[in-house]
């Protein structure tokens, strides 16, 4: 420090009334810098706030991402190859964003959950899948049943490196990308923000029943790859999920227990984590240590528990189907970022499950929004079906039952196609070695519990019965088992017995896969829970196929559009389902009044009132578009008297062709031509001549140039004393902090500086009327004496500027220029200013201005002789430095 320490007192102690006043100007410094813009011309600038820089990353600019962080501009676009559960995806924690920030728009015909990526291999605390991708033209190979075809049109609003596709991808209207090993459709690059492309995806069946008939013949690499755990982390695991799972007849009825225990035993919430030191992993923790969760738990621990089980899944992220704003349109916001499972089933492939929580992630989302109702819930799939309970608890009670002989029993309800057990006692004891008939057919003999298997046949009643001696009887010590339902005892002594049962035959028919002219379907038959076997399929009376073992078959649909009877038989079990294959129909409607060459069409194609996405336009022979989400497109005619405009999907045509073309155009150009015509007389009507609109083509561009020259000397004053501005702020604030200058003479500057603002702002609103009338006016002669005064004062006063070419800027601009840098009188040069402007632009009397010209004139010379040192480099004098 100096030894001229103005901020200490004579005995060395600090002056705290002087650091007092210092902070008080500070503060009335920095409130100007907030307030002064408001009031200030273009390009002004408050007096400090050149002197404090901002740092970039705390503007409000465009340039970063919204949102909350990271996590908001990127969310679930850009998955890497690994991501850590409660972790990191592209961001801080992306799947627990709550930001608002659009990351993409969607047009699609039906409501989706769009997937970006996928992964394989879990270590227990997070998740990582290959590296290897795939090259495709845009066409995508679909493993397994087809089902519901969704059509799509995405717009990022951010960049991405992973396209959002609905699961599972079957064409993407953009080339370079790969296809991951997981099915994620990635980039070659990143995508940049802007981006539109289309795409059809073939979501798997969901029909419960039919993935209850899946079974478990998995592919090796898919059971090698899909049912992997960490060797020690997840241990607990695996006795919990057995008994979870008990009795569940098949890997669809465990994936919904699951599903619907950590939906029950888990709340969702954002503000959860497990601790990572931990030799648990992190499924272990979630399901026996943590009360709470978000998605990346619920759908990590799903993984872990269904893997116990040794059934294929695997973790999936990417969004929600966002908010819907429109018909068919939705907008995907970083909130919604999202993580979920799916489970692989044979024959039928990947199949979403969703273990999270939904009123409770769609109320958080809500609020976010600021929104007071929750968002419509997501549309169902085939993990939000129908959860009946397991029917191999069922007990069937016979319609009919024999006045003497064994008691019968069976552990379940008779359905035919069923293996049921039958259970033979006599008394409390059962019966070994008892010959047992179904319909009169023998299936079997008793064991030392008293039980037989045995199918049930495809007949409208069951009959079984008992024939067995007495003197063969053996007797076991003890009840016999009763783990499946109660037992129905028929008590009379007799060595025979019979019941009969009545059985459902009407079998049920599901459909998987597209339904339209010339489609493939699969078709599951089934009767309550089971499955058809050999069951004969025929179409309108016809054989078609017959179902394998599954109760499963794959026909062909017919190629004429209308309603056809499927039908499946065998024995007395018959079933019949109505399909109806929809017509394609199109209209072509000219987007002016009539249809004309050169000019534009709009078709319209449906199937069975249905926009029919991705149908083919065809002009006169020639594929010329293809119809987007909501089933149009637009054709541009050619020069022809007729043209046929022919729309195919489905192996359907819809052909309409448009005559007259010719015609129509020569209709027009007269209709256009009567209208001109009485145009023209209307205008020569009121004296609207050729000249005159000439007149006013040329003062319009003469109002352009004189608004480019006046903007760009706007521009330059503004950069100019941005600078000098600059300077001269950190020199006042160098003078105050050294005491060689007091606050009271920088708040009398700041004083002075807000009234220059203020006049030069009023001054301002009238500069560019002026200069426009300058721009379009005539102009006028005027006595040369008086003008040559008026024009001699406006050269005497910008000798007196600081600026090498005046003649480029507005006379506003010059004088602010004049006042901010010269530190003219401001009274003097307005006055000059506005009489320049009476005269020269104003068509005003010169006779009239020159006298205050001549005074304004001696003003300046009288300010710029009476200053001896500029303004700033005294430090002590009251009087000097006040416009700044």
């Amino acid at each position: 420090m100096s030894e001229d320490d103005s901020l200490n007192d004579l005995d060395g102690r600090r002056d705290y009334p002087r650091v007092a006043l210092v902070a008080v100007a500070l503060l009335a410094i920095v409130l100007a810098t907030t307030a002064v813009p408001a009031l200030s011309p273009a390009g002004a600038d408050s007096p400090i706030s050149s002197a404090v820089p901002i740092p970039e990353q705390m503007k409000g600019g465009s340039g970063g991402s919204g949102g909350s962080g990271s996590a908001g501009g990127l969310g679930a676009l850009s998955p890497g190859e690994q991501t850590g559960v409660g972790g990191s995806l592209g961001g801080e924690s992306a799947l627990r964003s709550q930001s608002d920030e659009v990351h993409f728009r969607v047009q699609a015909t039906e409501e989706s959950y769009w997937r970006t990526g996928a992964y394989s291999e879990y270590d227990g605390e997070g998740w990582s899948h290959r590296s290897d991708t795939t090259p495709v033209d845009g066409r995508i190979p679909v493993p397994g049943q087809r089902g519901r075809e969704v059509t799509y049109e995405v717009t990022l609003d951010n960049g991405a490196t992973a396209l959002p596709t609905v699961w599972q991808p079957a064409s993407i209207s953009r080339e370079g990308i790969e296809v991951t090993a997981n099915g994620a459709i990635h980039a070659g690059q990143s995508v940049p923000e802007g981006t539109t492309y289309t795409g059809v995806s073939y979501q798997p069946p969901d029909d419960p029943a039919a993935l209850r008939q899946a079974g478990q013949a998995y592919p090796d690499d898919i059971e090698r790859r899909y049912t992997r755990l960490p060797s020690n982390s997840e241990n607990r695991l695996k006795p919990f999920t057995d008994d979870l799972t008990a009795n569940a007849s098949s890997s669809y009825e465990k994936a919904k227990r699951i599903e619907r225990w950590l939906e029950s035993n888990k709340e969702y919430s954002l503000n959860a984590s497990h601790n990572p030191d931990r030799e648990a992993g992190v499924a272990t923790q979630f399901v026996f240590d943590m009360e709470t969760g978000y998605c990346e738990y619920f759908a990590t621990s799903m993984v872990a528990m269904l893997r116990t089980q040794d059934i294929p899944a695997r973790y999936v992220v990417g969004y929600s189907s966002g908010e819907q704003v429109g018909d068919n349109e939705y907008v995907v916001r970083g909130m919604n970022a999202h993580a979920w499972v799916e489970v692989y089933f044979p024959d039928v492939g990947w199949v979403r499950f969703d273990p999270t929580p939904g009123d409770e992630r769609r109320q958080q989302e809500s609020q976010s929004l600021g929104e007071e109702t929750a968002t419509p819930p997501q549309t169902q799939s085939a993990t939000a079906t129908q959860t009946a309970t397991p029917t191999d608890t069922q007990t069937t009670t016979p319609s009919e039952t024999s006045d003497d002989g064994y008691a019968i029993s069976l552990n379940r309800t008779a359905v035919p196609g069923a293996n049921v057990t039958v259970t033979v006692t006599d008394g409390d004891v059962p019966v070994a070695d008892a010959r047992v008939l179904f319909n009169g057919a023998f299936v079997g003999v008793t064991d030392t519990e008293g039980n037989v298997t045995a199918l049930v046949p495809y007949a409208e009643t069951l009959s079984i019965s008992v024939d067995g001696a007495a003197e063969e009887r053996v007797v076991s010590h003890g009840a016999p088992t009763r783990q499946n339902g109660r037992l129905f005892r028929i008590a009379r002594p007799s060595l025979n017995a019979s019941d009969t049962y009545d059985l459902n035959t009407t079998a049920r028919l599901v459909l998987s896969g597209p339904v339209h002219t010339g489609g493939e379907v699969a078709v599951t038959a089934l009767v309550d829970d089971q499955p058809v076997r050999q069951g004969t399929l025929s179409l309108d009376g016809e054989q078609v196929a017959t179902t394998d073992d599954q109760g499963q078959a794959t026909i062909t649909l017919p190629d004429e559009p209308g309603s056809i009877l499927l039908s499946v038989e065998r024995g007395a079990v018959r079933g019949n389902r109505t399909i109806t294959l929809g017509e394609l129909t199109a209209t072509v409607e000219p987007t002016t009044p009539l249809s004309i060459p050169f000019g534009d069409v709009t078709v319209n194609a449906t199937i069975a009132g249905q926009p029919a996405a991705g149908a083919v336009v065809a002009l006169d022979g020639e594929t010329v578009a293809t119809t987007g989400v909501d089933g149009t497109a637009t054709v541009s005619l050619p020069v022809a008297n007729s043209a046929t405009i022919t729309v195919s999907k489905y192996d359907q045509r819809a052909t309409t062709t448009l005559t007259g073309l010719y015609r129509n155009a020569l209709l027009l150009d007269a209709i256009a031509l009567l209208v001109l015509g009485g145009v023209v007389a209307l205008a020569r009507r009121h004296g609207v001549t050729p000249r005159r609109i000439g007149h006013w083509f040329l003062q319009t561009g003469r109002l352009l140039v004189s608004g480019l020259i006046g903007l760009g000397g706007v521009l330059d004053t503004a950069l100019a004393r941005l600078r000098a501005r600059a300077t001269r702020t950190l020199t006042h604030l160098r003078a105050l902090v050294t005491g060689r200058r007091s606050p009271v003479e920088l708040v009398a500057a700041l004083q002075a500086w807000l009234r220059v603002r203020l006049d030069a702002t009023t001054s301002s609103a009238t500069a560019v009327a002026d200069t426009v009338s300058a721009a379009t006016g005539t102009g006028g002669e005027t006595p040369a004496d008086a003008h040559t005064t008026v024009r001699d004062g406006w050269s005497q006063f910008l000798g007196h500027v600081s600026l090498s070419r005046p003649e480029t800027r507005t006379p506003a601009a010059i004088g602010a220029h004049a006042i901010e840098d010269d530190d003219l009188p401001a009274a003097a040069v307005w006055t000059l200013i506005d009489a320049f402007r009476a005269v020269e632009y104003g068509q005003r009397d010169p006779s009239e201005q020159a006298p205050a010209v001549d005074e304004a004139v001696a003003d300046i010379e009288r300010a710029l002789d009476e200053t001896t040192a500029p303004d700033d480099e005294d430090p002590t004098g009251s009087g000097a430095g006040v416009a700044d």
